[in-house]
């Protein structure tokens, strides 16, 4: 079993990125300080809105938040969730993460093309042991089922999420 990927997000670096700015930075910034501080039930309660409204960082952290149960019961299901909201959009740490669910089977169907495909976008800025974790499920799958992978790969691209 593979160990999912927790990581500390530059909130200056979200900012510029995501457009962030005034308040939702301000939300940002205090559920990451919440975070940091181990206050998670503060964390849970600055992320959430921001995560609801489509900000993928902060729903990486609350799929994070659910993966290891901090401030909320653990679930596995519901921070699947809450990663595949924010993989759509292109964090490649959610991605990784969901690589590792799909490996492993937690929280989403067992299954080693989806953990190909989700490990293979996560390799450039997802946490640095991910071509291994590529490479390893590479390795086990079937010539049609890495072609399906492959194709899934040149395929994607990540679509914001429009929030009126």
């Amino acid at each position: 079993m593979s160990k999912r990927w927790v990581r500390g997000a530059g909130i200056a670096a979200w900012a510029l990125v995501l457009g962030l700015s005034g308040p939702a930075l301000a939300d940002r910034e205090a559920g990451q300080k919440a975070m940091a501080a181990g206050d998670y039930a503060t964390a849970l309660a600055e992320l959430k809105p921001l995560a609801e409204a489509g900000d993928a960082a902060s729903q990486f952290d609350i799929g994070a938040l659910y993966d290891n149960g901090l401030g909320v019961i653990a679930d596995a299901v519901e921070a699947a969730r809450w990663y595949q909201r924010a993989a759509r959009q292109g964090d490649q740490s959610a991605m990784f993460n969901l690589g590792v669910m799909h490996e492993d089977g937690i929280g989403v169907a067992r299954d080693p093309v989806q953990a190909y495909v989700y490990f293979s976008l996560s390799v450039t800025q997802g946490p640095p042991y991910a071509a291994r974790n590529r490479d390893k499920v590479k390795a086990s799958l079937t010539p049609d089922q890495l072609a399906r992978g492959d194709e899934l790969v040149r395929s994607y691209k990540p679509v914001p999420e429009i929030k009126p």
